[in-house]
């Protein structure tokens, strides 16, 4: 049996049995090394570049357009082109994130580049490692479930009086169906929500990423294209905040 049929089997041993405190969860580095298998499959393990749109709030047009370039490392930048004339660019450097508007520093800028590293880790090894330095517990795992999926949760998951108060533990939920991510939590609260894959001339990425962020309407990244990037890990410095025409 394969990894990926072992731990379906012993995701629905767990269900059947219907006991939170008994159930059988998988192992989290079998549950690593299957994710990274899923993201071998798709091609993600490589510089990707992004052509996406920006939305925010339920039923609004585009608030602006641009490029998202993600390194498997954890790094990546996105450059957006308001509506309203001005460009921002976002840089995150593991868990450090940095942005301008126009060249200019933004002290405190809202979280619209996703952690995409964490879909491009090739070995269990290298996965457990991304979600480590993003402040996921990785020996931590728990069963879950969200919406229309059963999920292995890297980090665990808060008594629901803490959710219900807004509270957000680092985590990851990887659905155990197809081995994807669904969900990112972060520990300054904000959420990634994690659309249904898509082909995009042979590399597999979500549709659509939604971003909740609290006391924020929500943010909503729909991906148009998806190719290989040629952008080596130097390419992603501070310096390009503020550099003019860079891409």
């Amino acid at each position: 049996m394969n990894p990926r049929s072992s731990i379906a089997a012993a995701v629905a041993a767990a269900l059947m049995l219907a006991v939170s405190a008994s159930a059988l969860v998988p192992p989290p580095p079998k549950v690593a090394k299957a994710v990274a298998e899923a993201n071998r499959a798709a091609r993600r393990g490589q510089p990707l570049l992004l052509e996406i749109s920006l939305t925010i709030g339920e039923g609004q047009p585009a608030a602006a357009t641009g490029t998202l370039v993600s390194h498997p490392t954890g790094l990546a930048r996105l450059e957006l082109k308001s509506k309203r004339g001005f460009v921002e660019r976002h840089l995150l450097q593991g868990t450090a994130y940095t942005a301008s508007r126009d060249g200019q520093p933004i002290d405190d800028p809202r979280r619209f580049l996703p952690p995409l590293f964490l879909l491009q880790g090739l070995s269990g090894e290298a996965l457990i490692a991304a979600m480590e330095s993003f402040g996921i517990a990785t020996d931590d795992g728990v069963l879950g479930r969200l919406g229309d999926y059963d999920c292995f949760v890297f980090g665990g998951r808060l008594p629901q009086k803490s959710v219900d108060a807004g509270r957000r533990l680092p985590s990851m939920w990887i659905d155990l169906d197809s081995f994807d991510v669904v969900q990112v939590d972060v520990a300054d609260g904000v959420r990634f929500r994690f659309g249904p894959v898509q082909d995009f001339s042979g590399i597999r990425a979500p549709r659509w990423i939604e971003i909740e962020t609290p006391g924020r309407e929500t943010a909503r990244l729909d991906i148009l294209e998806v190719s290989v990037a040629n952008a080596p890990a130097a390419a992603f410095n501070r310096d390009w905040l503020t550099a003019a025409g860079a891409r």
